[in-house]
């Protein structure tokens, strides 16, 4: 009786871990397409010195990392827009990624220094977010989860 009890409470462990897991892997939001992205950024991810921003990419529902799966990213800078804050990189077979750059100029009155982020990852809804770091941050994280689909 007591190893029946036993098998049953990790069963019930296993489903509530499971239902856990996928509870946070909800699809990260799409922003509205911004005026300044311009497609096929550069493959690198040094675009600068003094911020580093890493993250895992990951499928919604089971949490599965997405090897493979490119993050594109442009930024403000002391100048406004420019070529030179723009990249791609790759995530790795952990879905990790890592990009080197300035630390995120703001791009208007009022609007807060951030990260463009197009991703993209085979068998997956596209989509496209910000990252806004803390002021003053010299590292950041952002995760991304992405919804199967096109």
């Amino acid at each position: 009786m007591r190893k029946a009890i036993l098998v049953a409470a990790g069963i019930l462990f296993a489903f509530l871990s499971a239902g856990a897991a996928a509870a946070e892997c909800t699809a990260t939001q799409g922003a509205i397409l911004d005026a300044s992205y311009k497609p096929t950024a550069p493959m690198r991810s040094v675009v600068g010195k003094g911020f580093i921003l890493t993250g895992t990419v990951r499928a919604s529902g089971d949490c599965q990392p997405l090897a493979g799966a490119t993050i594109e990213f442009w930024m403000a800078g002391p100048k406004g827009y420019t070529d030179a804050l723009r990249g791609t990189v790759v995530a790795d077979k952990k879905g990790q990624y890592r990009l080197e750059s300035i630390f995120p100029g703001a791009p208007g009155a009022g609007i807060p220094p951030h990260i463009h982020m197009n991703v993209a990852a085979d068998g997956f809804l596209p989509i496209q977010t910000e990252c806004f770091p803390t002021r003053g941050a010299v590292v950041g994280t952002f995760d991304i989860v992405l919804e199967p689909g096109g």
